[in-house]
Parts: structure tokens; C-alpha cells; sequence
């Protein structure tokens, strides 16, 4: 997400920005790497590091070089299912899709799945008012999938509003999380995920979205 605010700005703070994510992975030769420079050399990620993730975090990598990180047959299966998933586990199987997508291109079948899935996700985001981390996501990883379309302004509206005085976005809203029914009275601080999605949504709409911001404020 910052390294593709910084492809999009001419801004040289965020270029420095994106810039060091890039570095330390190249140092590294983390597989992490390929979801920002698939052609980037990293080190083989064992058996170990990948069942040490989160199924979904596999399926991102998975998108991303998937002839260098492979799923097993039920990962791939869950990867591609149209209905298996909401909330939080459907934006995660989109954004893995859309690194897939840019990895291998686009099919029809490809396009009808991401199509179900984005649509699901925009249904989720008309009726779930909380402007938590999810919200945010939501609406960030449609706009990474190409469908500005879905996206209501109010929406945008409303994760705008949500951001603090310092610039960053919380996980929660009055306490609640983005798991649903979960409540929490602890004092909180602006998070890095949450402040990554609400920048990216920031920066696609301003540069690689700029005809929605034209058909609906001007």
C-alpha cells in the first residue's frame, strides 16, 4: 500500500517512504518483496515460514509469485471460491486475486469471480456504518481492484471524517472492531495498518481515480 502511494505521488517524502520498504526487502531477499517487484531475487520461502502464515497470507503471496510460492490444492481451492467468504477473509481473497490478475492476467472466469466477490464486499460495506479497519479496507481494496464504481462517497465521506488529528486512522470506531459484536473501552492510537489503507484510498482517488472525484464533487 505505501509503495504504490509513492508510485502514484511526486511527493519526496513518500517517494524516500516507499522507497525503504523496497530497500529493506531487497536487503533482505524476503519473499515479501514479490508483492511490490515480482522480478525482485529473494530467498525461497521453506515450508515452514509459509504454514506460519495466515491461509490468506499465503494466497497473497501465492498471487503474487505463483511460480515461486505454491498453494496445496484445497489452498487454491479456497483461493478461487466464489462463496466461501465476508468480511474480512473475502477482502483479503480480492487483494490476493488482484495480485494474481497482475501476475498471470486476466480471464473471463478470473473477471466473473473478482466481479462476485468486489460485489459482496460493496453489499457489506451499504449497511456496516462502523469506520473501522475493515471499513477502510473495504474500500481501499476495491479501488485496487478497479472499481471505483462501487464506491459510494459517502463512504469516502465517512473514512475521511474518521481521520485523527495526527493524521492516522484507528482500527476501531467508539470501541468497535472490525470483527462484528466485539467491543472494547481501551484507550487506542492511530494504527499503521489502518493509517496505510486510509492513505491508499487517499492516493488512488486523488491520482488513479481522479474522474471520481469529478463525477461526484464537481
Amino acid at each position: 500500500m505505501v509503495v504504490d502511494c509513492a508510485s502514484l505521488s511526486s511527493e519526496p517524502r513518500m517517494k524516500a517512504l516507499g522507497s525503504s520498504f523496497v530497500d529493506a526487502w531487497k536487503v533482505d531477499a524476503n519473499i515479501l518483496g514479490k508483492m511490490v517487484d515480482p522480478a525482485m531475487p529473494t530467498n525461497a520461502a521453506s515450508d515452514q515460514e509459509l504454514q506460519s502464515l495466515a491461509e490468506y497470507q499465503r494466497w497473497i503471496l501465492h498471487g503474487a509469485a505463483p511460480n515461486d510460492v505454491a498453494l496445496s490444492p484445497q489452498e487454491r481451492d479456497d483461493m478461487f471460491s466464489p462463496d466461501n467468504y465476508r468480511t474480512g477473509k473475502a477482502t483479503h481473497q480480492l487483494f490476493a486475486l488482484c495480485f494474481y490478475r497482475k501476475s498471470k492476467g486476466s480471464t473471463p472466469e478470473l473477471d466473473r469471480l473478482m466481479q462476485k466477490i468486489e460485489e459482496r464486499i460493496a453489499g457489506e460495506a451499504a449497511i456496516d456504518f462502523r469506520v473501522t479497519d475493515l471499513y477502510l479496507q473495504r474500500l481501499a481494496f476495491l479501488l485496487a481492484a478497479g472499481r471505483p464504481d462501487l464506491i459510494r462517497p459517502r463512504w469516502v465521506e465517512r473514512a475521511f471524517a474518521a481521520q485523527q488529528i495526527d493524521g492516522g486512522w484507528l482500527e476501531t470506531w467508539h470501541g468497535w472492531s472490525r470483527t462484528p459484536y466485539r467491543f472494547s473501552f481501551d484507550d487506542e492510537l492511530p494504527t499503521a495498518h489502518s493509517t496505510a489503507q486510509g492513505m491508499w484510498i487517499s492516493y488512488m482517488l486523488k491520482y488513479r481515480y481522479p474522474e471520481w472525484i469529478e463525477k461526484n464533487y464537481k
